[in-house]
């Protein structure tokens, strides 16, 4: 059978040209075949591994210097202050660099500052405290940038036909990497210690950052030429580029509002990590592997929610999710069964992903070309200020009772869903953008 030959080019195109892609129907495929997906995937999966380590370690760390979890709960306060602090030069900064190389050196920056948690936890005693929630405060700074600088490298170099699908795979790649460090993480401990345990959260963020380096981009991102006087100008500018991004979304407010609605996912997950120490502790006498067993659930249920995102990740059901998750914190708040429990922690991850997916899709697409990276730091900006805001009050709330501290929680999400439900409602999609669905059909406003 002779071979197939290429079909002729149509009218009015060039030899040179391609074709458009078709869509991205089930996502799988195409993404297989984009190199840099597939790679931004895999480095996202080491460092996840590390990450998972690391937030149970730090927290087993300042548990065993304090003998209160409210240490860490102060740690992830002062980190989305930290985040509010450097965000706003962070977009145009990150806008004006390579986002592969900002990438890196965020996993080298994260390595050493790991490095420095581990020489400082060998003093013994409470007085290595503050220095160690310094250090952890320092990994905000560095883990915020990066963000953004992946924002922006999805936004530039990541086939815009399977973008929703790449979007819900890097919320499964970072789930089953954390996994992955839990599981890691109890297996050191039977030999080791928490310091330990750190060394390994070291050795991954390096490994990303091999990884990540050695990527091939054929895209442009036309940044300017890096130097001294560009860095100071991006700095001096960020007020004005901030008033000129206002001015080109004022029309839109729904878009400033889906920028609030991003803290709450993160919001939620922050104040599931601080309430399930007490809740092991009140339920299943303080063993620690229901803490891993609960955060795995938590894990399983995004995993899961990932197999239905052609489906389910819509701007219609956005509310649903997150009252959802509403409903999880109450089921905690009331439910005595480890039945509930897991089941909580199932429907929370299942929901949490589809809600972060749909926001953060949406925001990739509604940003021009020049506003990738700071639309990227203004929705870590809002997670930040969030974090800052919710979570003194779901920290003193759980100080009072545990069922006092998921039902705040309930309320902070029930907030959030009430101002997803505008959103779902009013945000039409710009003429040229899609709905963040693999079937791509035209937004439109929710009927009542």
């Amino acid at each position: 059978m002779p071979p197939r030959r290429a079909a002729a080019p149509q009218p009015g195109q060039r030899k040179d040209q391609e074709r458009p892609r078709q869509p991205d129907r089930g996502g799988g495929p195409m993404i297989r075949h984009d190199p840099v997906a597939r790679t931004m995937l895999a480095a996202i999966s080491l460092s996840s591994v590390g990450i998972g380590i690391h937030t149970l370690a730090l927290g087993q760390l300042m548990y065993t210097r304090t003998g209160s979890p409210a240490a860490f709960a102060l740690i992830l306060t002062l980190q989305g202050l930290a985040a509010f602090c450097v965000l706003p030069v962070c977009g145009p900064l990150v806008e004006a660099l390579n986002s592969k190389w900002v990438y890196v050196c965020c996993g080298l920056g994260r390595a050493v500052t790991v490095t420095l948690i581990i020489a400082i936890a060998m003093v013994p005693g409470t007085g290595a405290v503050p220095y160690i929630v310094t250090a952890a405060v320092l990994l905000a700074v560095f883990d915020n940038v990066e963000r953004s600088a992946l924002f922006k490298l999805t936004a530039h170099h990541v086939d815009q036909n399977h973008i929703t699908r790449f979007n819900s795979l890097v919320g499964v790649a970072f789930q089953a990497g954390a996994l992955t460090g839990m599981a890691l993480l109890g297996l050191v401990l039977t030999w080791g210690s928490a310091q330990h345990a750190l060394v390994l959260d070291v050795l991954m963020s390096l490994g990303c950052a091999v990884v990540v380096s050695r990527i091939r981009l054929t895209g442009r991102e036309h940044n300017p030429k890096p130097g001294a006087r560009m860095l100071a100008s991006a700095v001096a500018a960020t007020v004005g580029e901030w008033r000129r991004m206002a001015g080109r979304y004022r029309a839109d407010k729904a878009v400033f509002v889906m920028i609030a609605l991003c803290a709450g996912d993160f919001v939620f997950a922050h104040g599931l990590s601080t309430l399930v120490v007490p809740l092991v502790g009140d339920h299943y006498d303080g063993r620690g592997w229901y803490i891993a067993a609960l955060e795995a659930t938590f894990a399983v249920g995004m995993i899961t929610a990932s197999l239905f995102t052609s489906r389910l990740v819509s701007q219609r059901l956005l509310p649903l999710w997150l009252l959802v998750q509403a409903g999880a914190a109450a089921a905690l708040a009331l439910g005595q069964s480890p039945t509930v429990h897991f089941l909580a922690f199932f429907a929370a991850g299942f929901a949490n992903l589809n809600s972060l997916t749909w926001l953060l899709t949406s925001l990739q697409q509604r940003a021009d070309d020049g506003d990738k990276a700071k639309m990227a730091s203004l929705r870590l900006l809002a997670i930040g200020l969030g974090t800052a805001g919710v979570m003194p009050v779901i920290g003193h709330f759980g100080g009072i009772s545990l069922d006092a501290g998921f039902t705040a929680l309930a309320a902070s999400m029930t907030l959030f869903a009430l101002a997803a439900a505008w959103v779902a409602r009013t945000y039409v999609h710009r003429q040229g953008d899609t709905e963040p669905s693999p079937a791509a059909r035209p937004a439109e406003p929710l009927a009542v």
